[in-house]
């Protein structure tokens, strides 16, 4: 049996303070837009966030998915196609009689998965790219969004199982370039799919009810951002602060993980401030993650080692933790309609209530035009506050109409 290395290590700091690392140079941050320093927006009182710079930003809307056919379909038919594999792999792997012909097994599924992850990537720059251009519309890129969190997914359980598989067989333990390999596929799918990507996919098959998703995209990045069961949640991907043949930067100190913490410490203050996050590196793939349950929801965040900037992110912040002030107020003889902004693509409250009792109203809103839903009998509608300036306009069921120009966040 070959011993076995130690990969995919697991640090969690319990220090105050992050020692400085030796041969590690955290980078100024700067609001230049810098293609060498990282897209981070300061958001008080809570943790910062990744973003597209406005000067790459394409295009931006609102969508909401409905039961796709065609989505659900080819999800299901990469997924049986995907445990077939599996099962086959395991079948073939207690077949073997050697310890070579199981590596040799184990190397041409590794290379499968490989090559079928590499399609992921591209499949997605590609999305991206039609979208920004105008060759795809904002529901078939998120359509492809639901279709690479599936397969990112699927391929992940093939990595899960391959270890477990080998993990259960006696006198047999993965070799050490088979484990990296490994963990480098681990940390690439982790960044192929997303909570918001995820639940595009359960709408698209009809097992969660739909929910207006805004979308910004650049040529290189989308971000994701939705309010739903009491919850903002964002998803941002930045592909030109990923260089995966540059040289990993934390991994030529003296201790990567500290410099990942010195570096992320810059990047995200004020969670550092609450506490520090775990750290995990995945192989020799220089990508590191961080990740926390913080008082005012979830932060994981992903570090490219040739940059040292974070190039994905997911977020969830409980909508009771926002901070947001009243920006916007119109009203005509019947109702009254309240905006509320807190950040820049953050959560966006609308309230809409009777002039003359006070009493809360049923109404359908629209942004820039486009349909976000109803406030329901409580009068009040969470949403995800567009760039710029927009109109928020609100229809009640008598027909009364109110519009409300806002200038975007600061």
């Amino acid at each position: 049996m070959r011993p076995l290395p130690a990969v995919g290590v697991i640090l969690l700091m319990v220090v105050s303070v992050a020692a400085p690392v030796t041969g590690f140079a955290s980078p100024a941050q700067t609001a230049d837009g810098s293609d060498q320093l990282p897209q981070i927006t300061v958001v008080d009182n809570t943790t910062n966030h990744l973003t597209i710079p406005a000067s790459d930003v394409r295009s931006t809307t609102y969508n909401q998915s409905s039961i796709d056919v065609g989505v659900a379909v080819a999800a299901g038919s990469s997924d049986l196609r995907s445990d077939y594999a599996t099962t086959t792999f395991e079948r073939k792997f207690f077949q073997q009689d050697s310890e070579a012909a199981r590596d040799r097994l184990v190397d041409e599924t590794l290379t499968n998965i490989e090559s079928k992850r590499t399609s992921l990537e591209q499949r997605n720059q590609i999305a991206i790219q039609q979208y920004a251009n105008g060759a795809i519309t904002a529901r078939e890129f998120l359509r492809q969004r639901a279709l690479l969190d599936a397969e990112s997914r699927q391929l992940a359980t093939r990595l899960d199982r391959i270890r477990a598989t080998a993990g259960t067989a006696p006198d047999y333990s993965l070799s050490p370039n088979q484990r990296f390999r490994l963990e480098n596929n681990r940390g690439v799918l982790k960044t192929s799919r997303g909570p918001i990507s995820q639940r595009i996919s359960a709408e698209t098959a009809g097992n969660t009810e739909p929910n207006t998703v805004y979308v910004e995209v650049s040529s290189e990045g989308y971000m994701l951002s939705t309010v739903a069961d009491g919850r903002y949640t964002r998803e941002t991907y930045l592909g030109q602060d990923r260089e995966q043949t540059a040289i990993d930067q934390f991994a030529r100190t003296n201790d990567s993980l500290r410099a990942v913490n010195t570096r992320a410490e810059t990047l995200y203050p004020w969670l550092y401030s609450e506490q520090y996050p775990s750290v995990q590196t995945y192989g020799r793939s220089a990508i590191y993650q961080i990740q926390a349950d913080h008082s005012n929801g979830q932060l994981t965040a992903y570090l490219d080692g040739g940059t040292t900037n974070v190039f994905y992110e997911t977020q969830h912040l409980e909508l009771t933790t926002v901070d947001r002030s009243e920006v916007a107020t119109n009203v005509n003889q019947s109702v009254r309609v309240r905006v509320e902004q807190s950040f820049e693509s953050g959560p966006l409250l609308v309230t809409v209530s009777d002039n003359s009792t006070g009493s809360t109203a049923d109404a359908t809103v629209r942004i820039n035009g486009k349909r976000i839903g109803t406030t329901g009998t409580d009068g009040s509608l969470w949403t995800v506050e567009p760039r710029g300036e927009y109109t928020v306009t609100v229809t009640t069921q008598d027909g009364d109409r109110v519009r409300v120009p806002v200038s975007g966040s600061a």
